[in-house]
């Protein structure tokens, strides 16, 4: 039996797993996940975390073995793997397995599965089991609130054997997310903001396109957000997008109309290259501040039923507002002509909620002071929100209710940390196994207070054993790296970035550069390295190949940028205010914050015996 990755994305929006079951379904459990784009085999869940267990049913089109196991990386190696089926006679077999590489899987010592019902009716077999969320069992897969990536296969007979690649596959998923707040969608106002053209036939581009929002006399309240993507190729080559708020820069003379009227899509500017040579084409520097994003996986955003998000609030009432929508789409390929609508629906009301919500973005700054140095596991980046910006909180603070953690395809681990004076709070929210096909708005199964003096801490952990020996540098594109989370919290306040980085003049000391240019005719800030003789060139590409990265230099550096001081910055896209903050890092004398590991005194036991 083999089991190998394939991420098949198959994306209800609006909902994370919708009811798609077939006629006469005996599928019963709320979440429902198809798990193959042939529809051949569907997944239903549901946990109780009171009894720490979870159950799941699975329908199958086959009359043989069924596998499904949990996996750290989405293979076979390391998963924790359930096969099952209803044999010639009628009766039913299942066991506990290990996958140990591309061979049939090691029956586990201790059977922590457990078969609740089984049938085989019409060429399909069900199966209904059960499990705890963490059995202990070292040769067991935790289950926790990060994304889980779900391995499947069907036999097609009972034999345990290879079930060719055309009968298995691989899904990530959240198993244990916060449900989505119920929201009536019919009593709701809605606008979309979409792009419908074709593909630019280059393997990533981010795209810009601008757009009006309707006139409202008074305040209104956005309630929710959700994906617009009509078909296949929009699930398949939209990787993420982010909604802006534009505005005009404080002081000027200009109307918001004159500035973004004429580059919005109804009449008839689908937009240009954000980042490319066409991007001073568009008055995209005024459109810095985050409302919305979402990326593959992503599901709908609906607020807590008494917050909502301000519009037409105060001198934006009775006039249009502008929004930018930056699209990254992913065409690997670099396949011509596939046209498509992707964008965004915004669901609105006027009967206001009583707070006030806000976004901020919270990580390390994207330029080439993000550099993970080549191959290399487990380097560590961080972005430092400043107790001096959290001191702009209100007296009582802000909660937080949603998280996105961003990174591109080095990203493995991401972590939001909380810290208060040197002591560590609760992880605001925590990515085990990442997976950049699978984003999503996360609403938090906790809300998280933070105070007034508080720092915020988002760390990326990364890879770069895949990229041939480059580094990887902070940047736009997938193959370069980013490091933002993006959190909705309440009551909304001025500022909506909290970031921090190396200074780059002494990020370029450290590598010994004595001259460097930055250039910004792509739009894209690129660095050229002038001095010394040994270095000159493109950034990446001399402290890639050029540069010795000696084992001490490269444990020194490592060091330094992770436990260094950052230069902090809290900036408010909207009045152009900023707080610039040296010399940050962790506090001093932390106290790290250890979650609670129910297993700890089971595994003291086995260790003593």
């Amino acid at each position: 039996m083999e089991f190998k990755t394939i991420f098949v994305l198959i994306l209800a929006v609006s909902i994370l797993a919708v009811p798609q079951q077939r006629p006469e379904s005996r599928l019963t459990l709320p979440n429902v996940l198809v798990l193959d784009d042939a529809g051949r085999i569907t997944l239903a869940w549901e946990a109780n975390l009171q009894r720490e267990e979870i159950t799941f049913e699975i329908e199958a089109n086959t009359t043989g073995y069924v596998g499904f196991g949990i996996s750290p990386q989405g293979s076979m190696t390391g998963a924790d793997i359930f096969i099952a089926g209803v044999g010639n006679d009628g009766q039913p077999y299942f066991s506990d397995r290990i996958g140990v590489g591309f061979t049939t899987p090691k029956i586990d010592d201790n059977q922590d599965w457990i078969l609740l019902n089984s049938s085989e009716t019409n060429g399909l077999t069900y199966l209904k089991f059960s499990r705890l969320l963490d059995t202990c069992d070292d040769e067991d897969y935790p289950i926790t609130m990060d994304t889980n990536r779900l391995i499947w296969a069907m036999g097609s007979s009972d034999a345990i054997e290879y079930h060719t690649s055309e009968r298995r596959g691989a899904r990530s998923i959240s198993l244990l997310g916060a449900p989505t707040p119920d929201i009536n969608l019919d009593q709701m106002m809605y606008w979309d903001m979409t792009v419908d053209m074709a593909m630019p036939a280059q393997s990533t581009i981010y795209w810009c396109s601008f757009h009006k929002g309707p006139i409202l006399d008074y305040k209104h309240h956005i309630v929710a957000f959700d994906a617009v993507l009509d078909n296949e190729m929009a699930l398949t080559h939209t990787h993420h997008y982010i909604l802006y708020n534009c505005y005009v820069p404080a002081g000027s003379n200009s109307t918001a109309d004159e500035v973004f009227g004429n580059y919005t899509v109804d009449v008839g500017h689908n937009g240009n290259e954000c980042y490319g040579p066409g991007s001073s084409q568009i008055p995209n520097q005024y459109c810095k501040e985050y409302l919305f994003v979402w990326a593959k996986g992503g599901k709908m955003m609906v607020f807590p039923e008494n917050v909502g998000y301000p519009i037409s609030e105060g001198s934006d009432a009775g006039i249009h507002q502008y929004y930018m929508l930056e699209i990254h789409y992913d065409n690997v390929d670099e396949l011509s002509g596939p046209s498509f609508k992707t964008g965004t629906r915004v669901y609105y009301t006027d009967n206001l909620r009583p707070i006030d919500a806000g976004l901020m973005t919270i990580g390390h700054q994207v330029d080439v002071s993000l550099t993970v140095p080549p191959n290399t596991q487990d380097y560590v980046v961080v972005g430092h929100c400043s107790p001096t910006c959290t001191l702009l909180l209100p007296l009582a603070g802000v909660t937080i209710f949603n998280a996105l953690l961003h990174s591109h395809l080095a990203g493995r681990v991401l972590r939001l940390r909380h810290f208060r004076g040197n002591i560590e709070l609760p992880w605001i929210d925590n990515e085990e196994h990442y997976d950049f096909d699978y984003q999503q708005n996360k609403h938090l199964s906790t809300e998280v207070r933070i105070l007034p003096g508080d720092q915020i801490t988002y760390e990326c952990t990364y890879d770069s054993t895949w990229k041939n020996g480059s580094i990887v540098s902070g940047g736009m594109t997938t193959i370069d790296e980013m490091c933002e989370s993006f959190i909705w919290y309440y009551p909304k306040n001025s500022f909506d970035h909290c970031i921090s980085h190396t200074e780059i003049r002494s990020h370029m000391s450290d590598f010994g550069v004595t001259g460097y240019r930055r250039e910004t005719s792509s739009g894209i800030p690129k660095y050229v390295i002038t001095a010394p003789e040994s270095l000159v060139g493109d950034y990446d590409d001399s402290i890639s190949f050029k540069f010795n990265w000696t084992s001490e230099f490269q444990a020194e550096y490592t060091q330094k940028r992770q436990f260094g001081g950052h230069q902090a910055f809290c900036i408010s896209e909207k009045t152009g205010q900023s707080i610039t903050v040296p010399n940050q890092r962790y506090p001093d004398n932390l106290v790290e914050y250890v979650p609670y590991d129910r297993c700890a005194k089971k595994k003291n036991v086995r260790a003593q015996a």
